[in-house]
């Protein structure tokens, strides 16, 4: 087991820190056996920094809301407003939306169209 969630060492605190905590829990500790693990932990945590890093980086944290807690209220997003789905829309223009390669007949050709003719492009 991780010696960081086994005592419940801060992994980011340094030596003196965790130096100050087992010593806290070496004085609290019933038997002897208890003592030289929580010094074994000690030596392991202090006297080896590469040993020490990588419990650190595999002790994992807390990261649920203590019992009783509720859960996290959602933030909700902000409203937009003033703003419509045609607002998001890009449309091409008519004139080039409706262009046909070849008019199948004579006439059917959209250039001439007076309708079209009349709106911006």
């Amino acid at each position: 087991m991780n010696p960081f969630e086994e005592l419940d060492l801060d992994p980011r605190a340094g030596i003196a820190a965790i130096t100050a905590r087992l010593k806290e829990l070496a004085e609290d500790a019933r038997t002897d056996a208890e003592r030289e693990r929580i010094r074994a932990v000690w030596e392991e945590l202090t006297l080896h920094p590469a040993r020490r890093l990588r419990a650190a980086l595999f002790a994992h944290p807390e990261s649920r809301a203590e019992l009783g807690r509720p859960p996290p209220r959602r933030r909700e997003a902000p409203l937009v407003t003033g703003l419509e789905l045609g607002d998001l829309v890009v449309l091409a223009p008519v004139r080039e939306t409706l262009r046909v390669a070849e008019p199948a007949r004579e006439g059917d050709a959209l250039d001439d169209d007076p309708i079209l003719d009349t709106l911006p492009t």
